[in-house]
């Protein structure tokens, strides 16, 4: 098996390709090893800690392992395939990481003067703003897909697209954002990570989402899908912004039990668990719109947009196959976190038992589609009504149940 690189063919020359991508891919995992080393044994505190990666003494830390990262990288002989094609599709994703961080850096200087930061009035951190770009954004884009339904040959789907990249990017870059506004508020004392409140995790989901969905589509050339994604996205962007204007958008100090760095890896897993599943969901009300256009209306315009009923169900399951995975890992780890906190692994809290409740959905779904070979509207349907439970799992129980998880809780 070969591939065609910069080494062998100048002609097709690609930064994300050959060695050129398998030398950028090692020097970000060395970057990213040297920012660990850094927070292990570096003689700083932990509240300082996202302030120093921006020291020279971060920038020593990194560049040095990005360093080593690259000479291992340039030892590595070219025919050794496998691991450019890891490289490969592992550095698009890293670059995308950088992007952000590197927006955030500039971001942080039209942060205000300090005299001018309060815990009180937080409305004039730069971050709000930043939000204000990935909603409009991310709503625009929702329009454009749908407006693509009816004009598929216009700029409009790839504008679409676009103006969700736009958004995924403002909205990874303002929770960095968020993070280190949480260092500049109260002296440091409340600085912790942008995934501790209802506000916070919408936005995080919202990446989640369109990164998932951004991936099938480009891959599986699938954008007509993207006029029920995107809408489910512009829902969320609606239910956010009335977050915002109740006065749940501020950062604020951790309670107790969110004082772990369980945190930092049980919820971003969640998320990435829920967004699949609402790109699975999209997928299903598809499948149900077209099949029913083919049944009465087989010459309708939109068909031609929208992905085959058979690529339709297999973006069903897929999306399904990336989340059931990450949520399972979440699950395990929330209750590890639990007997840390709480002193057991499982209390049937309602949280805990509606996320048992989603698993069993979405297990029951990967298992009818293998053991039992069942494919189409039963699917799609399941699809639809799995989310509706997610749905709850996440928002509802937040609002209208109480518990362990009481945290949570709209205040």
């Amino acid at each position: 098996m070969t591939t065609i690189t910069m080494d062998s063919n100048p002609s097709t020359f690609s930064i994300f390709t050959g060695r050129i991508a398998h030398v950028r891919c090692w020097a970000y995992l060395g970057m990213m090893a040297g920012m660990a080393a850094m927070a292990m044994f570096a003689d700083i505190a932990y509240e300082e800690y996202i302030f120093a990666l921006f020291s020279m003494q971060g920038i020593t830390w990194m560049a040095g392992g990005a360093v080593l990262g690259m000479a291992y990288a340039f030892t590595t002989s070219a025919s050794k395939f496998r691991a450019f094609r890891f490289s490969e599709v592992l550095v698009p994703w890293l670059d995308g990481i950088a992007l952000m961080v590197a927006l955030m850096g500039i971001f942080t200087l039209f942060e205000p003067a300090e005299g001018m930061i309060s815990y009180e009035d937080q409305s004039n951190l730069f971050s709000g703003k930043v939000i204000m770009t990935m909603n409009v954004m991310l709503l625009f884009s929702a329009l454009c897909y749908v407006a693509y339904l009816f004009a598929p040959d216009s700029f409009i789907g790839k504008l679409g697209t676009i103006t969700a990249w736009i958004g995924v990017y403002a909205g990874g870059s303002a929770l960095l954002l968020r993070w280190y506004e949480s260092y500049l508020l109260m002296g440091g004392d409340i600085g912790h990570a942008p995934v501790s409140n209802l506000y916070e995790v919408f936005i995080l989901l919202f990446c989640v989402v369109c990164v998932i969905y951004l991936a099938l589509e480009r891959r599986h050339q699938a954008r007509g899908l993207g006029a029920f994604v995107m809408p489910i996205v512009a829902v969320g962007v609606f239910f956010a912004i009335w977050l915002e204007s109740i006065g749940q958008s501020d950062i604020k100090p951790l309670v107790p039990a969110l004082q772990s760095y369980w945190m930092k890896i049980h919820v971003p897993l969640n998320f990435v668990g829920y967004g699949a599943f609402a790109v699975a969901c999209a997928a299903g009300m598809a499948w149900l719109l077209r099949n029913r256009l083919e049944e009465r209306n087989p010459d309708a315009r939109v068909l031609r947009v929208l992905p085959s009923l058979k690529q339709l169900d297999a973006l069903a399951y897929k999306s399904v196959a990336i989340g059931f995975p990450a949520f399972t890992l979440a699950t395990i780890l929330g209750a590890a976190w639990a007997a840390e906190a709480w002193g057991g692994y499982w209390s049937w809290d309602p949280k805990e038992t509606w996320a048992l409740i989603v698993w069993l959905v979405y297990g029951a779904y990967l298992h009818a589609r293998f053991s039992h070979g069942l494919q189409g509207k039963t699917l799609a349907w399941w699809c639809v009504i799995g989310f509706l439970v997610t749905i709850f799992c996440f928002v509802g129980v937040n609002m209208y149940l109480s518990g362990l998880h009481s945290y949570g809780q709209l205040t």
